[in-house]
C-alpha cells in the first residue's frame, strides 16, 4: 500500500475517532460521567494523532475539509439516530451543502492537466506518479 493510501486510512480512522469521541462528550454529561469522560480524552488524542500523521502525505485543506465535513454530518446523523434529534429541511439542505462543499473541494484539488499528485509533488508527464 502507498504512503498516500495509508494516509486516507488513516483520515478515515481520525474521523471515525473523532465520531465516537463527540458522541461521547455529550454522552458524558459535563464530564460527570468518568468513563465516557475518558473515551473523549483518549479519543481525542488518538484522533489528532491519526490525524497528523494522515497529513504527512495529504493536502491540508481537502483533509480538514473531509474530516471536518463528514465529522459534522456524522454526528448530526448519530444525533438524530442516537438521541432522537430532528432532521428539518433547513439541517438536510445544510448537510447536503457540507458534502457538497466536500466533493468540489476533492474535485478542485486535481485538475485535468495538474502536475502534481495528491500530495503536491511534482509528476512526469504523463505518468501521474512522483517525479
Amino acid at each position: 500500500m502507498s504512503a498516500v493510501a495509508k494516509s486516507w486510512v488513516l483520515l478515515a480512522g481520525a474521523i471515525v475517532l473523532e465520531l465516537i469521541s463527540t458522541t461521547s462528550l455529550k454522552l458524558s454529561n459535563g464530564f460527570t460521567e468518568p468513563a465516557f469522560t475518558t473515551v473523549v480524552i483518549v479519543g481525542y488524542a488518538l484522533c489528532f494523532t491519526l490525524f497528523s500523521f494522515a497529513l504527512r502525505h495529504l493536502p491540508l485543506g481537502l483533509s480538514y475539509g473531509i474530516w471536518g465535513g463528514l465529522g459534522t454530518v456524522g454526528t448530526a446523523v448519530i444525533g438524530m439516530l442516537a438521541f432522537g434529534e430532528t432532521l428539518t429541511a433547513l439541517t438536510g439542505l445544510g448537510m447536503a451543502l457540507v458534502i457538497g462543499g466536500v466533493a468540489l473541494m476533492s474535485a478542485g484539488e486535481r485538475q485535468p492537466g495538474d502536475r502534481t499528485d495528491a500530495t503536491g509533488a511534482a509528476c512526469e508527464a504523463g505518468d501521474g506518479g512522483p517525479a
